[in-house]
């Protein structure tokens, strides 16, 4: 048997080889059995039972797709080795799978595939799954190997030996809520009565990859009844600290320190890290004082700091107080061989130079510790509740060589100022509970530098596509205004666009909307592949652009501070790129041209990939009863109901 690492939404490719025939030796009729000692059932058929099974295990590989998984690709011994051994040898892989998915924290204990002597012709194997989650939606399957030629009787009904052998199983583990019985010709799902449900039900299936499905089938049954996140661990929707963190923030530096007069208070804190968040959170007059001065700041400075003609003093790629690890990156590397073959096309046609290289300053920079810029204009002052400002701007010196405008292209800055994220003041009515919860004031504090910081890093894997549906990324620095303020800031390429409205759209032709559309379509994929999760999808962040050159509309992608990558594997990351782009992309045609409507642009924008989990929703039209899905290829089309 051979292993390879592969992608979990790959996995069930690899068709296994059937074992060798049954011996004609073996028993092939029941022995004689006290009838009253035989579980015997009025089974009725019931097409479309695995649907729900296969659909949760699909969704769940695909949620996991960056994390691979060793998984047998090479598997003809499977062909030399008895019935008997071949259905355990089977499905190992399939306890190997969950092993390496699951949660550490709530399973503890590895997954085994066990073998269950249930007489001398039925080969029986189950899976043990030690837990102490609540949430178990019955018992791990039984699967059932049987020497019969048909699992059906001549009247089409369960046949005697298959009823002997689903009553030895239900005898085994009474529990058991599925029972998959195959003889390596044919595969028949049976599910016992159960407490919503008091008919037993079958299903039988047709598949043209007998071992494939056989093996995909148990393992789907066996997630379907596991609690959620646990055998495999599964991204959340929403971002929560760990409950079982005591004192996250560490121990306050000196709580017994008398409080500063809010004047001099004011004059010694300028941003966030400025305080002691261990020190806010168990001290209510330290933390009412912290919103005092949020409350001067935001009414003494204006949130735009810049302004058209200031010089800003730059420190090149300087992070802060922050300490990072010289390994400290996120886990996945962007692989451009993962980029589908049209996307990549698509970025090659598209592709600019950097502007620094164009105008011969990119080594010199990069290798600088100080530079100047000019502001030039406002670009975006960002949302009522933002931080932070954006800035049309030039080089004007590096290492104090100045640089004339001729030799200093366009940039764009982005400027990171914490004192005006917009945080919620406590209800101080009650004195009682003035100092109650205290920590659950700060719950959505930012620190600059860590978001700053935090885009950096996604940028920073963007590299190999910068220049095309990424801007060129020029770094984090550390920005000295004027009135010696101190900021932190981001670098890039000025992207010449616009935010994509029915305004703009109303003027292109329809051929021009559909590349377009696609070609957002394409920077969704960019993301994706990067493992890169824009968490707060919103209009701005979607910029359209035409390269001259070859006259292309193209989407250009920005603001990722909120973004989310995979930093450790028991916190996989959820993507959500598709969905976030399509909806800016739909939403622009809520009040678009005659005929052009949302239908038009999900049709143009196509169905997810195979990767993506996602699964959108919408009716036809108001009040219609129809419903249009999109969704990504179905991951096992060779299995359905005979």
């Amino acid at each position: 048997m051979t292993l390879s690492l592969v992608y979990p939404d790959k996995i069930f490719t690899y068709v296994p080889p059937l074992p060798r025939p049954w011996t004609k030796s073996v028993l092939v009729v029941p022995p004689q059995s006290n009838p009253s000692e035989i579980i015997t059932f009025k089974w009725k058929e019931f097409k479309g039972l695995h649907h729900g099974p296969l659909r949760r295990l699909q969704t769940a590989l695909r949620t996991v797709h960056k994390r691979k998984v060793k998984w047998p690709v090479d598997e003809s011994t499977l062909s030399g080795i008895t019935p008997s051994e071949y259905l355990r040898a089977l499905l190992e892989p399939t306890a190997d799978l969950f092993n390496q998915l699951r949660s550490l924290k709530e399973v503890k204990k590895p997954v085994e595939c066990i073998s269950i002597d249930l007489g001398e012709f039925i080969y029986g194997v189950t899976f043990s799954v030690e837990t102490d989650l609540r949430g178990w939606q019955g018992t791990p399957p039984i699967i059932l190997a049987l020497n019969a030629e048909d699992l059906l009787d001549a009247d089409g009904e369960i046949s005697s030996l298959v009823e002997y052998a689903l009553s030895k199983a239900l005898s085994y583990k009474p529990s058991v809520t599925s029972v998959i019985v195959t003889n390596f010709n044919q595969i028949i799902i049976f599910s016992p009565p159960v407490w919503n449900r008091p008919e037993p039900i079958y299903d039988r299936i047709s598949t043209n990859k007998l071992s494939l499905g056989l093996r995909v089938l148990s393992t789907a049954y066996l997630y379907s009844v596991a609690p959620h996140y646990s055998i495999i661990l599964l991204p959340s929707p929403i971002i929560e600290p760990d409950p079982t963190l005591i004192l996250p923030e560490g121990p306050p530096k000196d709580p017994s320190e008398p409080l500063l007069s809010d004047e001099e208070f004011f004059i010694v804190h300028h941003r966030h890290s400025d305080f002691d968040l261990a020190t806010l959170i168990r001290d209510g007059d330290r933390a009412h004082q912290f919103f005092r001065w949020k409350e001067y700041v935001q009414r003494t400075f204006s949130k735009t700091v810049a302004h058209p003609h200031d010089t800003l003093t730059g420190e090149t790629n300087n992070i802060g107080s922050i300490f990072l690890p010289e390994d400290f990156r996120p886990i996945y590397p962007y692989d451009l061989s993962e980029i589908p073959s049209d996307t990549a096309e698509h970025l090659k046609s598209i592709q600019r130079e950097s502007p620094l290289v164009s105008y011969g300053i990119a080594d010199s920079f990069t290798k600088s510790k100080i530079f100047t810029i000019e502001i030039q204009n406002l670009i975006s002052e960002g949302t009522e509740r933002g931080f932070c400002t954006v800035y049309k701007c030039r080089l004007t010196s590096i290492d104090n060589e100045p640089l004339s405008r001729s030799t200093s292209p366009p940039l764009c800055l982005k400027l990171f100022d914490d004192r005006f994220q917009v945080i919620e003041k406590p209800d101080l009515v009650d004195n009682e509970k003035r100092y109650e919860n205290v920590h659950w004031w700060f719950d959505t504090l930012i620190v600059a530098e860590t978001s700053a910081l935090n885009e950096s890093f996604a940028y920073d894997k963007l590299q190999p596509v910068q220049g095309t549906v990424i801007p060129w990324f020029y770094g984090m620095h550390q920005f000295t205004l004027p009135d010696g303020m101190i900021l932190y800031g981001l670098l890039m390429e000025y992207i010449d666009g616009y935010e994509l409205t029915s305004d703009l759209i109303r003027n292109m032709s329809v051929d021009r909307q559909i590349k377009l559309i696609q070609n957002c379509r394409h920077a969704s994929r960019v993301l994706d592949v990067a493992d890169v999760a824009q968490r707060d999808w919103h209009p701005g962040q979607l910029l359209i652009h035409n390269k001259p050159q070859t006259d292309i509309d193209h989407a250009v992608l920005i603001d990722f501070a909120m973004a989310t990558q995979t930093w450790f594997l028991d916190e996989p990351n959820l993507l959500g790129n598709y969905h976030g782009v399509l909806r800016i992309v739909s939403s622009a045609y809520e009040d678009g041209p005659d005929g052009m409507d949302w239908k038009f642009v999900w049709k143009e924008f196509g169905e997810p990939d195979d990767w993506d989990p996602i699964m959108v929703f919408r009716d036809r039209d108001p009040g219609s009863k129809e419903v249009i899905t999109l969704k990504a290829r179905e991951m096992f089309p060779y299995i359905s109901s005979a």
